[in-house]
């Protein structure tokens, strides 16, 4: 969620990261695994099973945990910064081509389109975990001022939300 003291200093800048209620789940999901772990170690199973799941139950714990602490969008004066576990894309306000709610069966979340029609997924930025419509809005303002005078679209964000805008992938 977007940092009130961040947004007073600075109108531009705007952080959205994991809530409490992810790690709260990761909690949970730590207690299973320590369940079944348990069941595994005490049981009559080779050595190689116990070292493989008791492994395989701690990676997926701290990959969640990873990804949940590392992943967030920052938002500055100059860009957007989508900030993933393995990879950071920044795409500059002059290369948004559209800042869009993408709505699926059991959850909505916010995308960007970059000049190429890539669509960038924001991590955080969804229904779950902040007020969505408001930070879109939010976002389209700071987009309008910081895109430059020069700015141009360079296809249409509803197409390429289809992926059958003539460009291609």
């Amino acid at each position: 969620m977007a940092s009130e003291a961040n947004m007073a200093a600075d109108p531009f800048r705007r952080e959205y990261r994991a809530n409490l209620g992810t790690f709260a789940m990761a909690f949970l999901m730590g207690f299973f695994f320590l369940v079944v772990a348990i069941v595994v170690l005490r049981g009559e199973n080779n050595a190689a099973v116990k070292i493989l799941m008791s492994g395989l139950l701690v990676g997926i714990i701290v990959l969640y945990l990873g990804t949940s602490m590392w992943t967030r969008t920052c938002v500055s004066r100059d860009r957007i910064v989508k900030r993933g576990l393995f990879r950071t894309i920044a795409t500059p306000w002059q290369a948004i081509q559209g800042i869009e709610i993408r709505r699926g069966t059991r959850r909505s979340w916010v995308v960007i389109y970059d000049y190429q029609g890539r669509e960038i997924d924001l991590p955080h930025l969804d229904a779950s975990e902040t007020d969505i419509e408001k930070e879109v809005r939010a976002l389209r303002e700071i987009w309008e001022k910081r895109r430059g005078p020069h700015w141009k679209p360079i296809f249409d964000t509803a197409r390429a939300a289809r992926r059958d805008w003539p460009g291609g992938w």
